[in-house]
């Protein structure tokens, strides 16, 4: 009879594995953490390691595209002064516009015209076109620009702010350069923004018109100019005129043009 016994013994077992229930009280397992290093980055920082994207869904040689969060941005303005200020636009034909909302694009060297009556649309004004302009700024100060047309080849033209005018002139040109940041190569000086620079050029205006490029200092100032070296040099002193500024240099000229 061991058919009967086997089979009893088998029936026991099922049972017995059915009646089984999980263990409600037993510690279920953690799941597992995964460092994120994206989580944790700041906003100079970016997690940018292809290599542990091997395999995640893309096909072997696939490119992977990341966000550069180190880049901070643009500093700096390419306009002289970044806001539109009311001014007036002497023009070659004759023309004088008063009150109109101006401003110097220092970077590509142009006068903008704000167009009110046209939706706020601003535009170049034909540099060909325009004799002088000027405005003042929220603090009252006045700037006037010429823009001068070269005698010689050799000599600059264009818009120069006018430091003193008399037979003589004291003419700044003001630049604007643009500087692209330079982060990503392994041996770039880690300049993290874009930003324009003002680069400044002081000329002395001759009777004869022609320009000579200066440095506001004692020596260039006095040997641009000239004649009476003598003079001036004892001006400058009892008047203690610093030529290192742009009121001292104007004060010298002046004082030349009245010898």
């Amino acid at each position: 009879m061991k058919t009967p016994v086997l089979f009893s013994l088998l029936t026991l077992i099922g049972i017995n594995v059915m009646a089984q229930k999980a263990d409600t009280s037993a510690t279920k397992p953690k799941r597992a953490v995964i460092d994120n290093p994206n989580s944790r980055r700041n906003g100079y920082e970016t997690y940018q390691n292809s290599a542990e994207l091997t395999g995640v869904g893309l096909a072997p040689g696939a490119a992977i595209n990341t966000i550069d969060h180190r880049y901070e941005g643009l500093r700096g303005t390419p306009y002289f002064l970044p806001e539109w200020n009311k001014g007036q636009i002497e023009m070659t034909a004759g023309q004088n516009y008063k009150d109109v909302p101006i401003k110097f694009d220092a970077f590509r060297q142009q006068l903008m015209l704000l167009r009110t009556w046209m939706g706020n649309d601003s535009i170049m004004v034909n540099p060909e076109t325009v004799k002088s302009f000027q405005f003042r700024d929220a603090n009252g100060q006045t700037y006037l620009f010429r823009r001068l047309t070269a005698p010689q080849e050799s000599q600059p033209q264009g818009y120069f702010l006018v430091l003193y005018s008399g037979k003589t002139a004291l003419l700044k040109r003001i630049e604007k350069k643009f500087k692209p940041a330079d982060y990503k190569d392994p041996y770039s000086n880690n300049t993290r923004y874009d930003q324009f620079r003002e680069t400044d050029t002081y000329f002395l205006q001759k009777p004869d018109q022609t320009l000579a490029k200066i440095k506001l200092s004692d020596k260039a100032l006095l040997e641009a100019i000239g004649a009476h070296q003598d003079e001036l040099k004892a001006f400058a002193k009892q008047a203690s005129l610093n030529l290192k500024t742009e009121e001292g240099a104007a004060s010298l000229l002046k004082q030349y043009d009245n010898l």
